[in-house]
């Protein structure tokens, strides 16, 4: 049986390599495609990336979606029915920000703040984020010094203005109102101690996708389990596939 298409999302001022302990068990499953978030110019780039790598592929696609990459799949959803046969979403939201009947995200001045400090000292501002993205467990086990390796080995950088564009991302999508819409189903896996995307986030959207969804809390992690659990992660994502694509 030919092996299905994934897409896979990365987070804010996140790249393929963060995905590495994933990418080779993904691969014997998949077929692997990666989008970057690299020199963003506008907010509808981030969209517009997703949709052209869509089109490229021939046959219907799974998409892997982390954090802000979440927000960017939830926002196309609805409208590619026909070419996205299921989601998998890591530390996932439907709104980044906090807001009227919304309190399940950062305050919209929080994120002020991260702009003004990129824009004075962009490795700081990096370093105290992914520091934030891992819980003291995973610390403790060596987990975060791990993935400052990788990023130091893997990652290209990007320039302060395109990371700018994605904090305007996060501050101005909404997605709540597209939940009811979105048929293709959905495996959602979120840190149980998540500092960026907090856990309600993600059970926000499985309320709202009336029983589309399955949800998977990861214990002892943060906002990275793909990365800190790899091992569990894969195995709910197999059973998931299976269940989808085998069987259909």
């Amino acid at each position: 049986m030919k092996q299905p298409n994934l897409v896979m999302l990365p987070g804010w001022g996140m790249e393929k390599g963060a995905f590495e302990p994933l990418i080779k068990p993904l691969s014997d499953v998949f077929y692997l495609s990666f989008i970057e978030w690299r020199d963003m110019r506008a907010l509808n780039d981030f969209e517009e990336r997703v949709i052209d790598t869509i089109a490229s592929i021939d046959g219907p696609v799974y998409i892997l979606s982390w954090s802000l990459g979440s927000l960017v799949s939830l926002e196309l959803a609805s409208s590619y029915r026909e070419k996205i046969k299921g989601f998998i979403f890591f530390g996932a939201t439907s709104r980044f920000i906090t807001g009227e009947n919304y309190s399940f995200g950062w305050d919209p001045r929080m994120v002020g703040r991260m702009k003004k400090q990129l824009q004075r000292n962009k490795e700081k501002t990096l370093a105290s984020f992914y520091e934030a993205m891992f819980c003291e467990a995973e610390k403790d086990e060596g987990l975060y010094h791990q993935f400052i390796k990788t990023i130091q080995s893997e990652f290209h950088g990007d320039d302060v203005f395109s990371l700018l564009i994605g904090l305007d991302y996060l501050l101005q999508k909404d997605a709540r109102a597209r939940l009811d819409r979105i048929e293709a189903p959905i495996i959602l896996l979120h840190g149980r101690e998540d500092n960026i995307c907090p856990l309600e986030a993600s059970s926000f959207i499985k309320e709202n996708l009336g029983g589309k969804a399955e949800f998977h809390i990861i214990e002892d992690a943060g906002h990275t389990p793909f990365f800190t659990k790899p091992q569990e992660c894969m195995q709910h994502i197999k059973t998931f596939i299976q269940k989808e694509y085998i069987h259909d």
